[in-house]
């Protein structure tokens, strides 16, 4: 199914400050994880789509409708969002005591624009609500969430969509802590660096150990620098700060990885079959589950496996080739041919899978069929391993000798190998 593309812009203030700008990154957050659970959607910054930076260090107009609809145009999406924040501040303190956001939508393929109510938001305590104490006015996190639900909403009924039942407020509730929140928001869509994010993220841990959200962020950023040791401690706290089965599933699914990379492979497959246990229903995870028993020389268990993630998802390519391979290195090429073959229509212009199905098709005696694989992968990879193979095999099935066929041993070695 083909995902409906949004597009948002940075929306517009009438005043600015690194508060206003943390109220915005919470929204869009919010958003975000409701087009998650919507899904049939894909979510994008419009930075993200054309380059450029969201340097907000003056108040911002709002887009005028010539540049929607040319951002609109350059993104290629099926809706561009923006919109305004009304700002207004505490006269004593200049903290935030109201603001408005005021959405607008518009459609490419309709050349039409939506403007719902604007959303106001009254974070702090108003007259009949008793007065304020103290010299400084602090966000009221609660209200903050409706607003964010009020937003989802307000956006999914534009798009005439709906949100699942089982999506509320208290999803966005990620954290109790106000300031973790806050911390966690800033690594999340403040800052691109990952130094910077892991140092939100960190801080953010500091103020609530169980906020799971900051727990795995970080063991993934502690993946992408190959601290595996790092992320694989950080992985065990977030299972610890969860009961989700999902997330669960996921987590013990990484857990694996970092396992993996830790040359810990009995671990990483009692990690998988816990993730299996939550759940998981992951091709990536059967089929890494499987390389563990290949590399103990279980083949039939590896077979096994392969062939369970093949008829769950029949178009799952690596499992395909995994499985193609397993039966060819045992000589049965009624099995491996078919899905090599397969292979191929799901990814064609593979020059090794082109001379791997030409070796296949060698030791099986079908040498036209062989040449033109060989042929085929000479043309998309003259250079490369499976374009000088092919081409060795290719020479050798020149019309030079008329002696006798080369021996099963060795027609095994030849397409074994690969």
């Amino acid at each position: 199914m083909e995902l409906r593309k949004l597009v948002i812009a940075p929306l517009g203030s009438d005043t600015y400050g690194d508060d206003i700008l943390l109220f915005e990154h919470g929204l869009l957050f919010g958003l975000e994880m409701a087009i998650e659970a919507v899904g049939g959607f894909s979510f994008a910054d419009v930075h993200d789509q054309l380059g450029g930076g969201d340097k907000r260090d003056r108040p911002l107009p709002a887009l005028t409708e010539t540049e929607v609809r040319t951002l609109a145009s350059k993104a290629d999406c099926d809706t561009f969002i923006d919109g305004m924040l009304i700002c207004g501040r505490d006269e004593e303190t200049e903290a935030l005591a109201e603001v408005g956001v005021a959405l607008r939508f518009y459609s490419p393929s309709a050349g039409e624009f939506a403007v719902p109510d604007t959303l106001v938001f009254r974070a702090f305590s108003t007259a009949d609500e008793g007065s304020r104490s103290g010299s400084t006015l602090a966000l009221d996190f609660d209200r903050y969430l409706d607003l964010q639900f009020q937003v989802c909403v307000e956006v999914f009924d534009a798009l005439e969509a709906e949100l699942p039942d089982s999506f509320t407020v208290d999803n966005l509730r990620i954290t109790s802590n106000w300031e973790a929140y806050a911390l966690f928001i800033k690594g999340k869509r403040a800052t691109s660096i990952a130094e910077n994010k892991l140092g939100y993220y960190e801080q953010a841990i500091k103020k609530d150990p169980d906020f799971f959200l900051a727990l795995y962020n970080t063991a993934m950023l502690y993946k992408t620098q190959t601290d595996y040791s790092s992320a694989r401690t950080r992985l065990m706290k977030a299972a610890a700060a969860t009961e989700d089965p999902k997330l669960l599933a996921d987590v013990y699914f990484e857990l694996g990885l970092t396992s993996i990379y830790l040359g810990d492979t009995k671990t990483a497959r009692n990690f998988w079959e816990r993730a299996i246990e939550y759940g998981g229903d992951n091709p990536s995870l059967l089929v890494n589950m499987a390389g563990t028993y290949e590399q103990e020389e279980n083949w039939n268990e590896a077979k096994r496996i392969n062939q369970l993630v093949v008829d769950r998802f029949p178009d799952y390519h690596k499992a395909i080739v995994n499985l193609a391979r397993l039966h060819a290195m045992f000589g049965h090429l009624e099995l491996a041919i078919p899905l090599y073959e397969r292979a191929l229509e799901l990814q064609p212009g593979d020059a090794l899978r082109h001379s791997v199905l030409g070796g296949c098709y060698l030791a099986d005696g079908r040498i036209d069929d062989a040449r033109a694989q060989f042929e085929r992968a000479v043309d998309i990879d003259p250079d490369g391993d499976p374009g000088k193979y092919a081409a060795q095999e290719l020479a050798k099935m020149k019309p030079a000798a008329s002696g006798p066929d080369d021996d099963e041993t060795k027609k095994k070695k030849r397409w074994g190998l690969w």
